[in-house]
């Protein structure tokens, strides 16, 4: 573990900087740890999240007291919202009024300080009936370099609607049942010796069986604008998008919440 966390640190002639992110790389290590064991398991034969929706980094100037941000989420007929005090504590927030039924809502939204550190907010929750979500804490890490990012700070935020736990099994169910009806037709024809129709039931059935095991494959490989973080919790496709997006790196990623 020690040496991991040396690894991460990368020489700064700026002591202040250097002792900073020496906190931020520790910190980062132990939510990695959480975050993997939450997010790390893949599912065969599901669908891979793609991405609904992005807010594309934004630049802010400075502000002398709390950070306060809002963003419309189109997609969802929503909106998101994040306030973060100068003693640390910080409410991050949001919902939808569309209803995705068999869908789960993965947000991820990034702070970045003018010193290059960012801050990582995010929820994962069920979205049948819409979204609403408000999880807020207080860190005494951004209590102690408020001021680094109150000052021209960016921001940037995406968000996926993966399939549920519900959203999987009525899939799997569903290609099932298609599977067994293709493997049906194709018997049907055989008997009734119309070999055409049975070439053409047994071609479908091979597609429908490629088409799970290409889904299969590509979920369990990274997104392809992961960062390092994303390598590292590649289920996690907006954590890994989000930090690669606003230019962030190991090294800066301050905290996951």
């Amino acid at each position: 573990m020690e040496r991991d966390v040396n690894w991460l640190l990368k020489s700064e002639k700026d002591n202040t900087v250097k002792n900073l992110k020496s906190q931020l790389a520790v910190l980062l290590l132990s939510t990695l740890c959480t975050f993997t064991g939450a997010y790390g398991a893949t599912n065969p034969g599901t669908d891979v999240p793609t991405l609904k929706e992005a807010g594309p980094v934004q630049s802010y100037a400075a502000v002398s007291g709390p950070i306060v941000h809002n963003w419309n989420l189109k997609s969802v007929d929503g909106t998101l919202n994040i306030l973060v005090n100068p003693d640390g504590t910080w409410v991050f927030s949001g919902f939808g009024k569309k209803k995705e039924p068999g869908k789960d809502f993965d947000i991820t939204l990034a702070l970045k300080s003018n010193l290059g550190a960012v801050v990582l907010f995010e929820y994962a929750g069920d979205a049948s009936n819409g979204i609403q979500f408000s999880k807020q804490g207080q860190s005494d890490i951004l209590k102690d370099n408020f001021a680094s990012f109150a000052t021209n700070h960016k921001t940037a935020w995406e968000y996926r609607l993966p399939l549920s736990s519900e959203g999987r099994a009525k899939l799997y169910e569903e290609r099932e049942k298609k599977k067994e009806e293709l493997k049906r037709e194709e018997e049907e024809a055989k008997k009734r010796h119309d070999e055409k129709v049975a070439a053409e039931k047994k071609e479908e059935l091979k597609k429908e069986e490629q088409r799970e095991l290409a889904e299969e494959k590509a979920q369990q490989q990274p997104s392809s604008g992961s960062s390092v973080v994303g390598d590292i919790v590649s289920a996690a496709n907006t954590v890994g998008s989000v930090v690669n997006v606003v230019g962030g790196v190991v090294s800066d990623v301050m905290s996951f919440f």
